[in-house]
């Protein structure tokens, strides 16, 4: 892949972006392969980028019956976030959120990580119970999460509608501050 700097930016702006080097160019399957990883999604993508970062496995192929970087992470809300309740999930995906953090840098492409936060809203009794399950088992395994007051969720996000008679009234929040979103 093509490193990039600012000036080649530009200089492919202005002739209209006609004179750039095809990035995944497509290629015909070889005879072998070390590893084959089946699911070219964030998950099988990421994977095949850490074998050869920190393995220098580079003989390696990612197919999918879709398209590079399509399933779940190319349909969804982009949403990078480790509140998971499970300690394993949590764990994984904590680590996770620390990779997303230099990734642009590492690849020298702007994956657009915003650290804005993960909000979650309660409506009911059950939310506000499962959510608080949630941030006190994160916070058991040090995953930042942590539980608002309904005003303090407006403080956070001043859009947020407190009607006590609205369909789904704000009971509280989990947010994870850390978390965030990125490109698809």
């Amino acid at each position: 892949m093509t490193h990039f700097s600012f000036a080649q930016v530009v200089r492919g702006a202005l002739t209209g972006q006609k004179n750039w080097t095809a990035q995944w160019p497509e290629r015909e399957p070889k005879a072998a392969y070390d590893v084959v990883i089946v699911g070219a999604g964030g998950h099988g993508l990421g994977a095949a980028y850490y074998l050869a970062k920190e393995h220098g496995l580079t003989n390696v192929a990612v197919i999918d019956k879709g398209w590079l970087g399509g399933g779940n992470t190319g349909r969804n809300t982009t949403i990078i976030r480790s509140n998971y309740l499970y300690d394993e999930s949590a764990r994984l995906y904590d680590h996770a959120l620390d990779l997303w953090e230099n990734l642009s840098q590492d690849l020298n492409y702007n994956v657009m990580f915003s650290k804005r936060g993960v909000l979650m809203l309660a409506h009911n009794v059950h939310d506000v119970q499962s959510f608080q399950r949630h941030v006190h088992s994160n916070r058991l395994n040090g995953v930042d999460n942590q539980w608002l007051s309904a005003a303090e969720a407006k403080a956070f996000c001043p859009p947020l509608d407190l009607n006590p008679k609205a369909r789904y009234p704000v009971l509280g929040a989990a947010l994870q501050r850390r978390a965030g979103t990125a490109r698809h």
